[in-house]
């Protein structure tokens, strides 16, 4: 299994930073019967884009075979991206990549949902209902119906 981190220079001993989409550089770190046998840093070209830096990212880990990765917050376009690849995303910024594999083999890491704007948003919308029942929210979100009886 190929698990991805985003760090600031890379290495197993580098700090699994908060960003995605802009991070440096990602640590590749290849993990077989729980031990570690290959370890890349890949630099990311487009940290510095003026835009769709997040989705571009998210392609690098598609490109490299990657099955999860490990970072601090990304947005709700690379999440859909890693998402629809089947690639997971945990929470570990602030340990190193060593530590954060150590802990998502023993099963000691959540989740980590999309943070951010743009696209449908993640909660609960502005409720529209008409009537009786479950208006459609702004933001995609299930909103509680505010019309009339």
């Amino acid at each position: 299994m190929k698990i991805a981190a985003s760090t600031a220079k890379g290495g197993l001993d580098d700090v699994v930073i908060e960003i995605f989409g802009r991070a440096p550089c990602f640590t590749i770190v290849e993990v077989d019967g729980g031990e570690i046998r290959n370890v890349e840093v890949v630099k990311n070209e487009n940290a510095m884009a003026s835009g769709g830096a997040g989705i571009a990212a998210a392609q690098l880990m598609i490109d490299r075979g990657v099955s999860l990765v490990l970072t601090g917050n990304l947005g709700p376009n690379a999440y859909n991206v890693l998402s629809s690849a089947g690639i997971n995303v945990y929470r570990a910024a602030g340990m190193t990549v060593r530590d954060a594999i150590n802990k998502l083999l023993s099963g000691g890491l959540e989740t980590v949902a999309p943070s951010g704007g743009g696209g449908r948003g993640m909660g609960r919308g502005m409720g529209r209902g008409m009537g009786r029942g479950m208006g459609r929210g702004m933001g995609g979100g299930a909103g509680r119906g505010m019309g009339r009886w």
